[in-house]
C-alpha cells in the first residue's frame, strides 16, 4: 500500500479532495460543487450538513481504497467564515455568507464604540468590509441575535471546523484568524482590544500552530490530524518553503489576492483606504496582501460580451493576445465599462463601440490588468522584489499575462499552471520531507512569462 496525505480543499465554488503521495504528486481526487441553502434573512449560504456530510463520506470511501494508505488529513478553506458550536458540538445557526449585507445600525454602533474606523484598520490590517470582517459577525450575534449567541460554546472558523470532524479538538490558528477578520491588532500582536472588551474571548477556542497535529483513530484507522489552514496563506507555502529571494504571489480566482509576505513596513492609513490589508503566516507574521473582486468582476462582463456579439461563452477561453488590436486600442479612447462590483476610477461616458469580440475583449482586459497592477504596486510597497507569481485561473490567459509584462516590464512574471495550490500547502504542513528543488518547476510548472513585440 502506498502512503498518502489526504486534503481537502474547501472553495466558494468548488470543493475538492486530493489524495498525495510521498513527492506530493496527485494520486486520487474528487470534485464537487453543493447547492447553497438560505439562511433566516434568505440570503445564500454554505449548508453546513451537506458540507459535513460530502465531507465524510468522502473520506470513509477513501478509506476503503487497497492501494493507499491514508497517514495524514489536513483542511484548507476560505476565510471570514464561522461555524458557531453549541456545548455538544452541533451548529447554533447558519454559516452566514460573508456577501450577506451588514446591518448599518450595526455599522455605525460599532465604530461609534472602536473607531475612528482609519485607525481601527491599520491596527487590525482589515479594511472595512461588513461581514468580510468575520469578527464583526460575532458582535453582530451579540447584539443583534442575543438569544443564539447565548447557545454559543465555540466559533469555529471553517477550517478549523472541518479539522474538529475529525480531531473532536476544538482550535484557532493564525491564518484563518489573520486574514480580515478585524479580530487581531497586528501592531499589539494579539486579540484586538475590542474582542476583549466584548467578552468574545470566550467563544474563540485556543491558538495552536498551524503546523499541529493530532493523532486519532477513525474507523479503526489510525492518522495525524492538521488543525487547517486559510487557503491563501496555505498557497504561499510551496513558494516559502523553495524561494528565499522576495516575491509576490498573485492567486488568482474570484477574489485576485496580491501576498507579499517579504513587506516590513507596517500598513499605512492611504494603503488601506485603497483596500490594502493583512493576512497571516502560520507562525503568525503578517503577509501585506491587496485584494481585487476581478474574477467576479471578468465572469460576469465576459458573460455580457458573449451575448453581445452573439458568441460562445467558451471563446475567451482560446482567444490569443493580438499586438495589432493592442496597438490600436492603446493610442484610442481610454476603456469603460459598467462594473458590478470593481470600483468606477473614470468619468462616465458612452461606452466604447468595438467592431468585434476580440476588440472588445482585448479593452475588457487592459481595463482589468490595469486594476491589477495597481493591486499589485499596493501590495508590493517599498519592498525589493522583482518577482511575480501567478497561480489560478488568469495562470492560464495569456492576455492577462502578456499584458502585466507590458505594465510592470521591470517585474519578471511567472505563470504557475498547478491547480492545487492551497491543498498541497496543506499537505506540507503534515510533512517533515525537504521539497525537492525541482518541485515548482515539474510540479507547478512555473514559465517565465516575455513581453510581446509590439
Amino acid at each position: 500500500m502506498e502512503k498518502v496525505t489526504a486534503t481537502f480543499d474547501i472553495g466558494k465554488t468548488n470543493k475538492k479532495f486530493f489524495l498525495f503521495n510521498a513527492d506530493f504528486k496527485v494520486c486520487h481526487e474528487v470534485i464537487t460543487k453543493l447547492p447553497y441553502v438560505k439562511d433566516e434573512d434568505g440570503h445564500p449560504c454554505e449548508s453546513i450538513e451537506d458540507l459535513k456530510n460530502w465531507v465524510e463520506t468522502t473520506f470513509n470511501e477513501a478509506l476503503r481504497f487497497k492501494e493507499f494508505k491514508i497517514e495524514a488529513l489536513n483542511f484548507s478553506a476560505y476565510g471570514a467564515s464561522f461555524i458557531h458550536l453549541d456545548p455538544e458540538g452541533k451548529p447554533v445557526t447558519h454559516l452566514f455568507n460573508y456577501t450577506k449585507n451588514f446591518p448599518e445600525i450595526m455599522h455605525k454602533k460599532f465604530y461609534a464604540l472602536y473607531g475612528p474606523e482609519s485607525d481601527f484598520s491599520i491596527q487590525t490590517g482589515s479594511f472595512d468590509a461588513g461581514m468580510l470582517n468575520s469578527g464583526l459577525q460575532l458582535f453582530w450575534l451579540k447584539h443583534q441575535h442575543p438569544k443564539d449567541f447565548k447557545q454559543i460554546k465555540r466559533s469555529l472558523h471553517l477550517p478549523q471546523y472541518l479539522s474538529f470532524l475529525f480531531s473532536k479538538q476544538m482550535v484557532s490558528d493564525y491564518t484563518s484568524i489573520g486574514c480580515h477578520t478585524a479580530l487581531w491588532d497586528y501592531q499589539k500582536k494579539g486579540y484586538h482590544a475590542w474582542v476583549k472588551k466584548e467578552k468574545l474571548t470566550s467563544v474563540l477556542a485556543p491558538i495552536v500552530d498551524t503546523n499541529t497535529t493530532i493523532t486519532k483513530r477513525f474507523k479503526d484507522n489510525s492518522f495525524r490530524v492538521g488543525v487547517g489552514v486559510h487557503d491563501s496563506s496555505a498557497a504561499l507555502i510551496p513558494y516559502l518553503k523553495r524561494f528565499t529571494e522576495p516575491f509576490i504571489l498573485l492567486s488568482t480566482g474570484t477574489w485576485n489576492v496580491s501576498l507579499n509576505p517579504f513587506a516590513r513596513t507596517p500598513l499605512n492609513a492611504n494603503e488601506t483606504a485603497q483596500g490594502g490589508l493583512y493576512y497571516m503566516q502560520t507562525d503568525g507574521s503578517p503577509v501585506k496582501a491587496a485584494r481585487l473582486f476581478l474574477g467576479y468582476e471578468y465572469e460576469h462582463q465576459v458573460k455580457k460580451l458573449s451575448q453581445e456579439f452573439n458568441t460562445s461563452q467558451d471563446s475567451h477561453k482560446t482567444m490569443r493576445f493580438n499586438p495589432a488590436v493592442y496597438q490600436k486600442l492603446k493610442v484610442g479612447p481610454a476603456p469603460y465599462f459598467e462594473w458590478i462590483e470593481l470600483a468606477q476610477s473614470f468619468e462616465k461616458r458612452s461606452p466604447f463601440k468595438y467592431s468585434t469580440f476580440e476588440e472588445a475583449y482585448h479593452h475588457l482586459m487592459m481595463a482589468l490588468v490595469g486594476l491589477q497592477v495597481k493591486s499589485l504596486r499596493l501590495a508590493k510597497g517599498i519592498t525589493p522584489l522583482k518577482k511575480v507569481f501567478v497561480e489560478g485561473g488568469f495562470s492560464n490567459n495569456e492576455i492577462f499575462l502578456k499584458l502585466l509584462c507590458i505594465l510592470m516590464p521591470k517585474m519578471e512574471i511567472y505563470s504557475s499552471k498547478l491547480a492545487q495550490a492551497s491543498s498541497i500547502g496543506a499537505a506540507l504542513l503534515m510533512s517533515t520531507k525537504p521539497l525537492p528543488k525541482t518541485f515548482l518547476n515539474t510540479q507547478y510548472k512555473l514559465s517565465k512569462q516575455v513581453a510581446p513585440v509590439l
